[in-house]
């Protein structure tokens, strides 16, 4: 009985749930302020796959000037690998400042191992916000898997999946906030059920 209490008590006292910053910084790089410069806005990003079950909360893009929030709303959004939308926001100069990136919630929504998603947000000509390309090096939690930037195939598409790809380091404008989601369903379960 004591070794199953002793069992209990650290998978319990253990961290279950954890998340952050999908990327949580970067260095080098050049900033820019849309991919062919058109007025309807141009959809610019990075393609990932996940180590483990995500649940997204929030998207959000790099703060460029770090004090005054972002001058323009951007749409943000995840497209899974079928090129299907699975989470859009606006986000706007009233979101919530987590490091680098202001970011907007959505409804939750769960990111699965094995599958390829890709993450982008509309970027409009001389808007004065900024994403950075060609970044030396970045910042991410292990649970993720960073595997190129995006962008449009043409100019004047507006919010649509970006289809082209570069393996350069960047397109970091847009982020997401998660929290890692496949202990939270198995670890007290398990503890119960062995009661």
């Amino acid at each position: 009985m004591r070794m199953v209490m002793a069992v209990i008590m650290v998978l319990v006292c253990a961290p279950v749930v954890w998340g952050g910053q999908a990327i949580s910084g970067f260095t080098g790089g050049t900033e820019y302020d849309a991919y062919y410069m058109s007025a309807t806005g141009d959809v610019v990003g990075w393609r990932f796959t996940v180590a483990v079950q995500l649940e997204i909360s929030d998207l959000g893009v790099w703060n460029n000037d770090q004090t005054g929030g972002i001058e323009s709303p951007h749409q943000v959004g995840i497209w899974d690998g079928s090129h299907t939308l699975v989470a859009s926001v606006t986000v706007d100069g009233t979101g919530t400042v987590v490091g680098d990136w202001i970011y907007a919630s959505i409804t939750p929504v769960i990111i699965m191992t094995g599958q390829t998603y890709t993450i982008g947000a509309l970027y409009v000509a001389n808007d004065d916000d900024y994403y950075i390309s060609m970044a030396s090096s970045l910042s991410h939690p292990g649970v993720l898997d960073w595997i190129e930037a995006v962008y449009p195939l043409a100019g004047e598409l507006g919010f649509v999946y970006p289809e082209s790809s570069s393996p350069k380091i960047g397109r970091f404008g847009p982020n997401f906030l998660f929290e890692e989601t496949s202990l939270q369903h198995t670890t007290w379960g398990a503890i119960k059920a062995s009661l």
